[in-house]
């Protein structure tokens, strides 16, 4: 139920908000500097593709292979620790929210995707492991 509901807090927040943003983007509405939209499209595309690998951890699917489950997961991890060094979104966060608030959310948004960093991390074992078997 855990991994349940965690998939469906990540899919809310990475996928139901792109397309408004896209169009906040397109239509003008979204006036942040444009390596900051380019850094978030790019966030919400990688970890989107992530949302695969929870989606056949949670139904027991495959899609493709252990391999790219721990290439993904081993440059989402450097992903989600960049943001410490460099992040134009969050410095553009800190201009508008201040730097406690910031911090405050980054440190929510890690939390929140710690699950799918996990479930990535079972699923490219589970795969890896349930294919040995078969061989």
């Amino acid at each position: 139920m855990f991994w349940l509901i965690s998939f469906i807090i990540l899919l809310a927040i990475t996928v139901v908000p792109f397309p408004f943003k896209i169009y906040g983007y397109l239509s003008g509405k979204d006036d942040s500097p444009k390596l900051v939209k380019f850094e978030e499209i790019t966030n919400a595309l990688f970890m989107s593709v992530g949302l695969f690998g929870f989606y056949g951890f949670i139904t027991d699917k495959v899609f493709l292979t252990p391999l790219f489950w721990n290439g993904w997961l081993c440059v989402a991890i450097v992903w989600s620790l960049l943001p410490l060094v460099w992040s134009p979104k969050l410095d553009y966060a800190t201009e508008i929210l201040g730097r406690n608030k910031m911090r405050l959310l980054a440190g929510v948004s890690s939390i929140l995707y710690l699950p799918l960093l996990f479930a990535v991390y079972f699923y490219a074992n589970s795969i890896y492991t349930s294919q040995n078997f078969l061989s």
